[in-house]
């Protein structure tokens, strides 16, 4: 029997003999789809020249064929992976489709192994750039425009920049549709709830040629997406409480995940 059919079967008879809540059968995620191609993207790197950080260039990138979750991943659909025990339980509210928060990126990573196996697609985590170019006009790659030799101009242009984001805390669960649609067709990009990504934090530095190469990656710190971009602890699944790399903190951490297309 199917892993999704044996699911149902067992929650149907759980609930006949009072034994606990019916979990539905696993559908398969609405999304949108992007083709193959190139677009303009910022990296989430450091970029520095010599001592001085630079907002990195902006570069001609191109990306595979990929399908994106029109919705962010919600607490009914979370609830299922828990059933399974393939993920860890996470903080739920009363309400309808609220988007599932609390969730580190290992959370992510194990739901999306286990929407894999129910769905037979190869879900996984998003990169930095995929989200950016689902996100369309409510991206944000945080270049600061300050790029003058006196690093203090820029260490300013940052201070205001997070001062601004500062006051635009939404601590408030809010169900799925919320925030729109982008001019894409998604629902809630750069809400209340950052995103996890697979892209690691990097260092970079310009080559001789002009080129941008790596010189450090540690992927114990994600990028996550919404806002802003956040850098965060992987570990971390509030990271109001603790954990922000740099920067100010998301004020939710959930998921949206992507598969390759041919």
């Amino acid at each position: 029997m199917p892993r999704a059919a044996l699911a149902t079967a067992v929650a149907a008879v759980t609930t006949l003999f009072g034994m606990g809540p019916s979990v539905p059968a696993i559908e398969m995620p609405e999304t949108v789809t992007f083709p193959a191609g190139t677009f303009l993207h910022r990296t989430s790197a450091e970029v520095r020249i010599g001592t001085r950080r630079i907002d990195p260039p902006v570069e001609r990138l191109t990306l595979g064929s990929f399908a994106i979750m029109t919705h962010q991943v919600t607490q009914e659909d979370y609830a299922r992976c828990v059933a399974d025990r393939d993920c860890l339980p996470a903080p739920t509210e009363p309400g309808t489709l609220l988007p599932q928060t609390g969730l580190n990126w290992s959370d992510g990573a194990a739901y999306a192994a286990w929407l894999s196996e129910e769905t037979g697609q190869d879900w996984r985590l998003p990169t930095d750039a995929e989200w950016l170019r689902a996100a369309a006009e409510r991206g944000f790659d945080g270049a600061l425009g300050a790029e003058a030799t006196d690093p203090s101009e820029r260490w300013l242009a940052s201070y205001r920049a997070e001062v601004s984001r500062r006051g635009e805390a939404d601590l408030v669960p809010h169900p799925q549709g919320h925030f729109g649609q982008n001019s894409l067709g998604l629902w809630d990009m750069a809400g209340n709830v950052w995103e996890w990504t697979e892209s690691c934090d990097e260092k970079r530095a310009p080559s001789l040629e002009g080129r941008l190469i790596a010189s450090e990656r540690f992927c114990g710190v994600r990028v996550a997406q919404g806002k802003h971009r956040a850098f965060l602890v992987d570990f971390v699944r509030d990271a109001r409480s603790g954990g922000c790399a740099a920067g100010i903190p998301p004020d939710f951490l959930g998921l949206r995940l992507v598969h390759d297309l041919p």
